[in-house]
């Protein structure tokens, strides 16, 4: 069984194992160079060949992420997101008396209540299949909706792969 790390101990996507030996080589002639058993100019060269041989990995990954973007977009933005050196917060929100709400509970409450009145039980969700003549003045529907075969069965062909489940419990995949 492996150990699971934590984020810090993750390995970078780029370094492969030969890179990672390279650069503990690169760490020795560092310690070996602050006690003053190696020279300077040692340590440099070691710097600028190990510059080169990490920058053209990265490139490679990076060229490859986006060239696959369009067909998974979780790799490229978890490889953008641990980029990122903070997290950013939500701005101040105004409340529905227009007060500015800066702490995170609050912020939550205004949110919570914006979505709560626009997402009632009372809407519901088209689907554009319902023709205006099918509705009488009263907005009952006379007829059953048509519904064709073929809109149905192209509807799974479109679905992201990358993405989970979901309240249906049909798996994109399948």
């Amino acid at each position: 069984m492996c150990q699971k790390l934590s984020q810090r101990g993750r390995r970078l996507a780029w370094l492969n194992r030969e890179l990672w030996l390279e650069l503990r080589k690169k760490g020795r002639v560092y310690e070996l160079w602050e006690k003053e058993q190696a020279t300077q100019e040692d340590h440099k060269d070691d710097v600028r060949l190990h510059r080169e041989k990490i920058r053209r990995p990265k490139a490679r990954l990076e060229l490859s992420l986006a060239t696959v973007v369009k067909d998974n977009k979780k790799w490229f933005y978890r490889y953008i997101n641990n980029k990122r050196r903070a997290k950013e917060n939500l701005d101040p929100l105004s409340d529905v008396e227009g007060n500015l709400v800066t702490k995170d509970e609050e912020k939550a409450k205004v949110l919570n209540a914006f979505f709560a009145s626009v997402l009632s039980s009372k809407t519901s969700c088209s689907w554009g299949t319902q023709h205006p003549e099918s509705a009488d003045r009263d907005g009952q529907q006379n007829e059953a909706p048509i519904i064709q075969g073929e809109m149905v069965s192209d509807l799974p062909h479109h679905l992201d792969t990358h993405k989970s489940m979901g309240l249906d419990g049909i798996d994109p995949r399948c």
